[in-house]
């Protein structure tokens, strides 16, 4: 810092003692013309006051300059900055439309496998306790439920005399519970769909009990039967 400041005390003192230099001149050439001592002597300051402000002034234009350059080069890049980083609108809604896809389709992806996982679990505890046709339609009508589909013509599921009522709520407690169904949902879809079998067992009556563990059941509850496979 200090040696800024006398290298500055330096480049004035050069100018100055130049246009000191300058005005004695002009001095000296007034007094070969013929004018008198005091008229050289103003001539000579005021050629010295003149230079100097001269001076001073190109310094302040000159720091104004390099002042603006220096702010207009700074806006330049920042404006380049954002517009490097800032998205342009269209961009922004072709990189959401992508992330949408793209969520959508591995939301599919993972709905799907939680399906197929469902299915073999249907197949494998309730093959020993009802036809093939019976299981095949069972899975088009967990499909639709997992779908939030409304199935207009259900035909009911008749299975074997050893199911009691508990099984099927159990059955449904597992699908709907692997399926992120609610219990008032999951009722109501095995009350359709097994009416014979809970055709004695009211909906509020299934939502109490199909979580109920039973000793004498053969079908078991199982929250993971998504994971087991």
């Amino acid at each position: 810092m200090y040696l800024k400041k006398f290298e500055y005390y330096i480049l004035d003192s050069s100018v100055a003692g130049t246009l000191l230099l300058i005005a004695l001149a002009i001095r000296i050439e007034a007094v070969n013309a013929g004018f008198d001592q005091f008229s050289s002597n103003i001539i000579f300051i005021s050629v010295f006051i003149i230079s100097t402000g001269l001076y001073i002034s190109m310094q302040i234009a000159l720091y104004e300059i390099i002042i603006y350059l220096c702010h207009h080069s700074k806006s330049l890049s920042i404006h380049e900055h954002l517009n490097d980083s800032v998205i342009a609108p269209e961009q922004a809604f072709m990189e959401y439309e992508k992330l949408r896809s793209n969520t959508i389709i591995e939301q599919k992806r993972t709905n799907d496998k939680k399906l197929e996982l469902v299915h073999i679990y249907i197949h494998q505890t309730m093959a020993a306790y009802t036809s093939q046709e019976n299981l095949q339609r069972l899975c088009a009508y967990i499909s639709d439920f997992f779908q939030d589909k409304t199935a207009i013509d259900i035909i009911p599921i008749k299975v074997d005399s050893k199911l009691k009522a508990i099984d099927v709520m159990h059955l449904g407690w597992n699908i709907g519970k692997a399926l992120g169904k609610r219990r008032s949902y999951t009722a109501e879809f095995i009350k359709k769909v097994f009416a014979d079998t809970m055709k004695e067992n009211e909906i509020n009556t299934i939502i109490k009990k199909m979580s109920h563990s039973e000793t004498e059941c053969l079908i078991k509850l199982n929250p993971d039967i998504i994971s087991v496979h």
